[in-house]
């Protein structure tokens, strides 16, 4: 073991003389000089025994002298290992150098870091001594790839990175400046207490403030239209609460960050603390600032689409009132063609805006729209359908709002004509709403006034034994009797079958007001039943089996027996008022 460990000593101290370029070491003595060699040789190449065993890691030493392996101390960066020497990887070059340095002495931090040079195996490099203890070695192949430095200057860096990692360490032990640490870090704990009572304090006279505006709001609101404030003032109370809570965690991390800095040993993280901080709000202003021009088209896009909206409406307005008249454009569409308009103007605007509006090219905002364009293929079958009907309900004008039509076995007046349905409200007073996809699909009767009016019909069948012109007169009488018929055109008579035991008559009579239908056809039974009973002409109808011995019919006195109750005025039924007329029609139509 001495011939080997002599020999070593030998080629070390060789390799310092003839190794070219390599300024020779100030020795003290001989001996020391033979001692330190030794140790360096050790430091720089590692021992027979490591070599072999870290021979087999030839994968992870590929990638250590790619990436590199940083050596650390004090939370501080020392150097960075990527050659392999000896057989000894930069990974295990880099744990045995910590491990010294966590061995070294108290008063090893105070003495001077030395520079030995040496070569093993033809490869040059530079041990680092403190006292008599050799810290690591250094070799031309830890340099990184395109590194202008030399190897010198790389030496002179570590020395210096070791003298402040040593620095910190010394102050870390001493006691003033633990004290002072720990004095300033209270001191700062009691101004973020004092800071964080004091958003609280600030965020319960906010949310007071707000309270008491809001009541006072609801106070003077005496409308019972939906109020938008209470939304609003919730709203606000969730942003006061969430800004509270940021500025607390604000404060927080500020102090954390102070702390950090009063102990040597965690500047540094107090530094990456820092850094982060700096950088979040260093990307967040360039974020902002790079939106700005985004924002601003945007913005011009948007008042110039609502300056063209501005004036789509004001020329489908005209177009709707009757002040202008376009071709192929009527008043009943009007409404309908500017939502479309408006869908396609707008639709447009988001599409050239899109681009431009900030985070529309990220990740999150494209697998957004691919969601909502999959939702849309997948759901939008039957709303399409919809959609298509109402507009051939809308340009058909079948039917407009406040007509009364009857759709299928629904009748009713039209209270609004929408995108998706119609919805009617019947005499029932009962809300009907009816899919367009169903409209389209059914036949629509419209009994409101279109060309020169509406008409009722109703049919009766008397007997051959009664004149038909004396029929003609009695129901065109009861007609001009009814509340709601026009006197032009004028009612008339019509004989529509010659049955076996009846003639079938039906008789017509145009309306004034064409949401009193019903009420005037049951105004017309009514009148019909008094003409007749007037001139002792007998209904029945539609058959009969024997022929009675006198007309069955009511004379006028007895019209009105319990609990009916005669007009005040003597007046008989067929004039009464029309409004009086409509709701006993209603009633029947009940």
């Amino acid at each position: 073991m001495r011939i080997r460990m002599g020999l070593l000593q030998v080629l070390v101290v060789c390799g310092l003389v003839v190794a070219p370029g390599l300024p020779a070491v100030a020795t003290t003595s001989a001996t020391s000089a033979a001692s330190a060699s030794t140790e360096a040789a050790g430091a720089v190449g590692g021992d027979s025994g490591t070599s072999g065993a870290v021979s087999s890691g030839n994968e992870a030493s590929a990638n250590d002298a790619q990436d590199g392996v940083e050596l650390r101390f004090m939370d501080r960066p020392v150097v960075t290992f990527r050659g392999t020497l000896a057989g000894a990887t930069p990974a295990v070059r880099a744990a045995r150098a910590r491990a010294v340095l966590d061995s070294l002495p108290g008063n090893a931090f105070d003495a001077p870091v030395d520079v030995l040079r040496a070569s093993l195996g033809g490869v040059s490099g530079v041990a680092f001594r403190v006292q008599d203890r050799i810290l690591f070695g250094l070799t031309a192949d830890d340099l990184a790839p395109g590194d202008p430095r030399t190897l010198d200057a790389a030496v002179d860096d570590v020395q210096k990175n070791l003298q402040v990692a040593f620095a910190a360490r010394r102050e870390q032990l001493h006691w003033p400046t633990i004290l002072r640490g720990v004095a300033l870090s209270a001191l700062a704990l009691v101004v973020l207490a004092v800071l964080v009572i004091g958003v609280g304090r600030m965020r319960t006279r906010l949310e007071t403030r707000l309270q008491s505006a809001f009541e006072k709001r609801i106070l003077q609101r005496t409308a019972r239209s939906f109020d938008w404030t209470g939304s609003a003032v919730h709203l606000v109370h969730q942003v006061v609460q969430i800004g509270a809570v940021c500025l607390a965690l604000a404060f927080s991390y500020l102090y954390l960050i102070f702390v950090l800095m009063q102990f040597p040993a965690s500047q540094p993280m107090a530094g990456r603390l820092s850094d982060f901080l700096w950088a979040l709000v260093d990307r967040f202003g360039i974020g902002v600032a790079a939106a700005i021009p985004g924002i601003m088209t945007v913005i011009v896009i948007f008042l110039l689409t609502r300056a063209l909206q501005s004036l789509l409406n004001n020329v489908f307005d005209a177009v709707q009132s009757g002040r202008l008249t376009i071709p192929g454009m009527h008043p009943e569409t009007a409404g309908a063609t500017r939502r479309v308009v408006s869908v396609v103007v707008w639709g447009l605007a988001i599409t050239f805006a899109y681009p431009y509006m900030p985070g529309a090219q990220s990740d999150v905002f494209k697998g957004l729209s691919v969601l909502l364009g999959l939702m849309v293929t997948l759901g939008s079958s039957g709303i399409v359908n919809q959609l298509m009907s109402g507009m051939v309900v809308i340009y058909s004008r079948s039917l407009k709002k406040g007509d009364l039509v009857s759709i299928g076995d629904a009748t009713g007046v039209v209270v609004s004509v929408d995108a998706l349905s119609v919805k009617i409200l019947n005499l029932a007073q009962e809300s009907l709403t009816i899919p367009n996809a169903v409209v389209v699909a059914s036949t629509v009767r419209n009994f409101s006034t279109q060309g020169r009016g509406a008409a009722i019909t109703t049919t009766l069948t008397i007997g051959y034994d009664t004149p038909w012109r004396q029929v003609h007169a009695m129901l065109i009488e009861a007609a001009g009797h009814t509340p709601h018929v026009a006197d032009q055109p004028a009612p008339y008579v019509l004989q529509r079958a010659l049955s076996d035991f009846y003639v079938e008559y039906e008789v017509f009579a145009a309306l004034r007001d064409p949401s009193a239908r019903f009420a005037a056809i049951s105004a017309l039974h009514e009148n019909i039943q008094d003409v007749f009973n007037r001139y002792d002409v007998q209904i029945m109808s539609p058959h009969f089996e024997e022929q009675p011995q006198s007309p069955l019919t009511i004379r006028p006195e007895h019209w009105y027996p319990a609990p009916a109750h005669a007009p005040a005025d003597g007046a008989p039924s067929s004039s009464l008022s029309p409004v009086a007329s409509q709701e006993q029609g209603a009633g029947h139509a009940r």
